[in-house]
């Protein structure tokens, strides 16, 4: 068996999601730890908040590979009475290492985005406008109604669904843009498909969308991120058995507040 280091777990994520693809504003990679310090038990979630840190802490974690990065505008002080600041007091009174794959993990192949139009069984999946975006368009076999296929996203996500716009509407191309992928509804309307499935969307935005004929489903930001990073994980997993790297993965599958998924679902996707 091999041991692992940080900074072999640095490059595993950057071969799949390369660091370069984030974009400008963003916080990505190793945030806190020590790239040369050997890790026995890794755990992958969307978000590192103190209930992460603290179940790390319990089960012997030592790196947590996360969707959402701490430290995301930049950081002027700690207040450990406020949620980021608890997290950082956890990770580092734990001597935990955290590394972060967000906006790049979003568009990579494979990643955040493709994983949602897979959850949903769209066939045909493409990148909408440019190889590299944050929106995919694919096609439902057969084509069904608005309702059946809020329904069914409904289902797939285990979410509470929004939905706006025509329910009389026989979708056929859908458009997926995972959480804050509001401003893809342009590219949703120019790829002229009927229904976009989104985490969240701001108000002017769903205003334009429905006003060019679109159905927006909104799924919530959480719901259609989770099983992005449950994929990143099963991969993680895939690799460990192959490779016969002496590390255990783990998968932190609790909503980070309730209402994000259905009640009798959440705690696991």
């Amino acid at each position: 068996m091999r041991q692992v280091a940080v900074r072999d777990m640095l490059e595993w994520v950057n071969g799949i999601a390369p660091f370069e693809l984030a974009e400008a504003y963003d916080n990505v990679g190793l945030l806190m730890g020590d790239p040369r310090e050997i890790v026995q038990s890794i755990l992958f979630c969307v978000d590192a908040t103190p209930e992460v840190a603290q179940e790390a802490a319990e089960r012997g974690v030592q790196l947590i590979i996360s969707h959402h990065p701490l430290m995301f505008g930049g950081i002027r002080h700690v207040d450990y009475t406020a949620p980021d600041g608890k997290a950082l007091q956890a990770i580092l009174s734990g001597k935990l290492h955290l590394i972060t794959a967000h906006t790049n993990l979003d568009k990579a192949s494979g990643g955040i985005a493709d994983s949602l139009a897979v959850a949903l069984c769209l066939q045909g999946i493409e990148n909408a406008d440019h190889p590299v975006s944050c929106v995919r368009i694919g096609t439902l076999s057969p084509p069904v109604d608005v309702l059946e296929f809020k329904r069914f996203v409904a289902e797939r996500l285990r979410a509470e669904v929004r939905h706006y716009g025509d329910t009389d509407l026989l979708v056929r191309r859908v458009a997926v843009g995972p959480g804050a992928g509001g401003d893809g509804v342009e590219a949703a309307v120019r790829a002229g498909v009927q229904c976009y499935v989104v985490g969240e969307i701001k108000h002017h935005e769903l205003l334009w969308g429905c006003g060019q004929g679109l159905v927006v489903l909104e799924a919530g930001h959480y719901a259609t991120e989770a099983v992005g990073m449950k994929s990143l994980y099963k991969r993680f997993q895939t690799m460990v058995d192959l490779e016969k790297w002496d590390v255990e993965p783990l998968l932190y599958s609790t909503a980070p507040f309730s209402g994000a998924l259905r009640p009798e679902t959440a705690g696991s996707y």
